[in-house]
């Protein structure tokens, strides 16, 4: 007699495992940074990361500490651009003994707080992003090593933040390519999710939905960047873009931006708009077709062509000469891809 799992294999019924992260609320809607008072109420002392633009060009950082009000133990205002690894010991220096930390601001400042989270035995974490780089939902942090000019880090599940705070009112002073630029940094997420090996019955979902709500949303946002309620739609779609990242695994243009944004100090939201659409022209032929034709539906059009016209729409950089990467540099980045330097050569090459 055939086992119950073998039965479910004979019928086509896909198996798998499904990993939550540490995540447990998401205040989302314009005002629900007020929740963070709730959230710091059991909190003896709380300690904020951020960057030092958003302090010293905006009120937000001493709207943040007012809120922390007698909990609020230190802020600091240092973590830079590809989260260097010397920012990061200094805040885990300054932070000893606090048991929450808040991050506020984009995905440097947001993984620069996960790694001084684990520097100091995992204390709690509230995340209030104001980009749309996705970096709250992650276990990976990227850490810079300055001396080699390269990103490291590390995967822990652990270090993701507890709670996210979604407000789009804080993002108001973004500047406007970083915030757009971030936004493909977040269809980055959701597509090469979704081209992901193993497939998933609610990743392929929510990922093929954000992709769809960031095409949709990024080009209302160039045209209305005041409006409250666009910015909190591409809120959403950045979370329905990056919905379960530790059963998700990100592709050679992910993998290429990391390596090009240190080195080079290309923001992560600009080595999306190079990469992506590349990537996935040079890669689509390996892509099973009806998962092809799933993406073109949630796309509009073919993958390569909606996103490098999205680029386009949004004036962002579309190619590696436009930030400084130089050619003569390129063979030398493919060949760490090992079995995937041909196509990362080649990608290299059509972003030129």
């Amino acid at each position: 007699m055939a086992s119950i799992g073998a039965a479910c294999r004979i019928r086509g019924v896909k198996i798998g495992t499904h990993s939550f992260l540490p995540t447990a609320r998401v205040h989302f809607g314009v005002g629900s940074i007020e929740k963070l008072s709730e959230e710091a109420a059991s909190t003896q002392r709380a300690f904020l990361v951020t960057g030092r633009t958003l302090r010293e060009k905006t009120d937000l950082v001493r709207q943040v500490e007012v809120t922390l009000g007698g909990k609020h133990a230190g802020t600091f205002d240092g973590m830079g651009q590809h989260t260097p690894g010397s920012a990061v010991k200094e805040a885990a220096r300054r932070a000893e003994g606090v048991d929450l930390l808040v991050s506020f601001g984009g995905g440097s400042v947001i993984d620069g707080t996960k790694a001084v989270a684990r520097e100091l035995g995992y204390p709690r974490q509230v995340a209030i992003p104001t980009t749309l780089s996705g970096a709250e939902w992650a276990h990976l942090v990227g850490v810079t090593d300055e001396a080699a000019g390269r990103k490291a880090g590390f995967a822990d599940e652990r270090a993701v933040p507890h709670v996210v705070i979604l407000d789009a009112e804080v993002t108001l002073p973004t500047p406007e390519k970083l915030w757009l630029s971030t936004g493909i940094r977040a269809l980055d997420h959701a597509i090469e999710g979704f081209l992901s090996p193993t497939e998933h019955p609610v990743e392929d979902v929510t990922g093929l939905e954000g992709a769809r709500r960031l095409l949709e949303y990024l080009p209302r946002s160039k045209e209305r960047p005041e409006d409250l309620g666009v910015r909190h739609e591409l809120q959403l779609a950045q979370w329905l873009a990056y919905f379960g990242p530790k059963n998700t695994p990100m592709g050679l243009s992910h993998n290429l931006g990391r390596r090009i944004g240190a080195s080079y100090r290309v923001p992560h939201g600009y080595t999306s708009c190079i990469t992506l659409a590349p990537a996935l022209d040079v890669l689509g032929e390996g892509v099973p077709r009806e998962r092809w034709e799933m993406l073109k539906g949630a796309l509009g059009g073919e993958p390569g062509e909606r996103v490098a016209s999205l680029v386009s729409e949004l004036e962002l950089p579309s190619r590696l000469s436009e930030v400084g990467v130089p050619e003569e540099d390129l063979d030398a980045i493919a060949e760490e891809f090992g079995e995937r330097a041909e196509a990362a050569r080649e990608i290299l090459r059509r972003a030129l």
